[in-house]
């Protein structure tokens, strides 16, 4: 009997898989490596790929949902009473976005907790548990197995395939172009675990000529010692492959406990004449930059493309006062890159998204936020290689979203569609009442370090229950910051919070009341790839 390594709520990865892809990923990579991509086929891929989306829909829905009958999309269009024809009618008149809303409206969608098996599917009387299985390609090719944070969830091994690697490859091109780090030395701050996504986008940039000269890694808490093989034993294999026949890929090594080898490998490069880029999290590019600070170090010529958390004001300032750059990516688990930063910003988070591969629309239905109400993000992916079918799934995200000219090279490549102002309508919550934690991230990340010491990344508000269930809000502070008196702080938290509405107040009187703030001298919560958010949510 093969035993099965629990991973997350959308179910196991069987050890077989484990064991055979050590044994078939160097062929896979070296076909992969050995292609050269020039940005004139870059351009003309994305051209190809944006001008047959609605066709390479309905083939997936030809061949990938509606002959399954396990898929919990086909059972959605079936509660729907929407046939394939019906569909195509619906695309001839509205075109794959119009249709994707229109869809959406007849019921055929997935929450968050609907994709994961935690909750019932309810629609049209017809009721079923969605399991990985019914959203899963029929078939799958080559990959790396990686798993998602965990930030707010257990985390989720997801298969990165090559396949999709490849479609995503084209716009990956364009999107260094417009920023002109084709010639950067590249480095990444990962985990050694090959298919997260900022190794991901390393090898895409390796298959463009591009070598990652440094892996810096961290080390990932798995308790389990195949887990922890495999991912070893797959990192030298792509090191290697890389190295044999790509342009060159670092094996991984460590970054320092305050990434202080990152920062003498940017200062070094630049000395000898070379700007760098580094991809990692927004965490860990405020933290070098932070580490620079203190040791005296200029950071001018590096560029960081970060991803994984909201970027704020307060990491861009870091970033900048350490004399470097910071271009933003976006993106979820499992394994879908969304959108690329412009080159012509207008707003500190404003991309490009990624409609070669993807189609986003808003839920027609608005939900409750801190704000108002908001329209979910919607997405759809338009390969059967990707990780996993997305139909109308809801990340959780809402964003505001425009199409246009914004004089970027993305968006003259056909890439038009930008969104910004990302956040996500998910609470935080306690003694029964809400707020919002897109509006905590400032206040964490910049109102606090002002007033108190440090920088991004020292303090975080945690969710978690007590005694029975009782959920109360812990601000953790970096023993790092210094002396710090306590009651001052939280009164400071407290006053805050209650600022901008009489139902902040009202909520925050209620949190004090209940004594639901308290305070913490600890490091705050990171994942396994560095990423600290000011806002944790733990299960107990």
């Amino acid at each position: 009997m093969t035993r099965a390594l629990r991973t997350s709520d959308l179910g196991a990865i069987d050890v077989g898989t484990l064991m055979v892809a050590p044994l078939t990923l160097p062929f896979h990579l070296r076909r992969f490596f050995s292609e050269r991509i020039t940005m004139d086929r870059a351009r003309r891929e994305l051209a190809h790929a944006l001008d047959t989306r609605e066709q390479r829909f309905l083939e997936l829905l030809a061949t990938q949902v509606y002959p399954c009958e396990h898929s919990a999309y086909r059972r959605l269009l079936v509660a729907a009473d929407c046939k394939l024809q019906d569909v195509r009618a619906l695309i001839q008149r509205h075109g794959l976005e119009g249709t994707l809303v229109q869809l959406a409206r007849m019921g055929v969608y997935l929450s968050p907790d609907e994709f994961k098996g935690k909750t019932d599917v309810v629609r049209s009387g017809v009721s079923f548990r969605v399991t990985p299985e019914s959203v899963a390609p029929l078939k799958r090719s080559a990959g790396l197995l990686s798993p998602s944070s965990g930030t707010s969830n257990n985390p989720l091994r997801s298969l990165k395939q090559l396949d999709w690697m490849r479609e995503e490859t084209w716009p990956t091109a364009i999107f260094l172009a417009a920023h002109e780090l084709e010639n950067h030395a590249h480095a990444g701050i990962e985990p050694i675990i090959p298919g997260v996504a900022g190794v991901a986008f390393l090898i895409i940039a390796a298959r463009l000529g591009i070598p990652c000269e440094r892996w810096f890694a961290w080390q990932v808490p798995i308790e389990n010692s195949l887990e922890r093989l495999y991912d070893n034993t797959i990192a030298y294999e792509l090191a290697l492959a890389g190295s044999l026949f790509g342009p060159g890929f670092d094996r991984p090594r460590s970054a320092g406990d305050e990434l202080e080898e990152v920062v003498h490998w940017i200062t070094k490069r630049r000395k000898e004449g070379k700007e760098t880029c580094v991809r990692t999290v927004a965490s860990n590019a405020a933290r070098v930059a932070r580490t620079a600070i203190r040791l005296g170090a200029s950071l001018e010529g590096a560029t960081f493309i970060a991803s994984g958390e909201p970027i704020t004001h307060a990491k861009v300032s870091t970033i900048k006062q350490a004399g470097a750059r910071t271009v933003t990516l976006y993106g979820f688990e499992p394994g879908v890159q969304v959108a690329f930063g412009c080159a012509a910003p207008r707003h500190i988070d404003e991309m490009h998204v990624n409609t070669n591969t993807l189609a986003l629309v808003e839920h027609p239905e608005p939900v409750p936020a801190a704000t108002g109400y908001v329209h979910p993000l919607l997405y759809t992916t338009l390969y059967p290689s990707a990780s996993m079918l997305l139909i109308n799934f809801q990340t959780g995200d809402y964003a505001t979203m425009e199409r246009g000219d914004c004089g970027c090279p993305m968006g003259a490549a056909g890439l038009d569609l930008r969104i910004h102002n990302i956040g996500s309508f998910e609470k935080l919550t306690a003694e029964g009442l809400a707020y919002s934690f897109a509006e905590l991230a400032e206040l964490l990340e910049g109102d606090f370090p002002a007033e108190f010491g440090g920088g991004p990344g020292d303090f975080q508000l945690v969710e978690h229950e007590i005694d029975g269930g009782r959920t109360v809000l812990t601000l953790l502070v970096d023993p790092r910051v210094g002396e710090i008196e306590e009651g001052h702080v939280l009164s400071h938290l407290a006053e805050s919070l209650a600022r901008g509405s009489r139902g902040n107040r009202f909520m925050t009187g209620v949190w004090q009341e209940a004594e639901s703030l308290r305070l913490e001298r600890r490091k705050p919560y990171a994942s396994a790839r560095g990423k600290v958010l000011p806002i944790r949510y733990l299960s107990g």
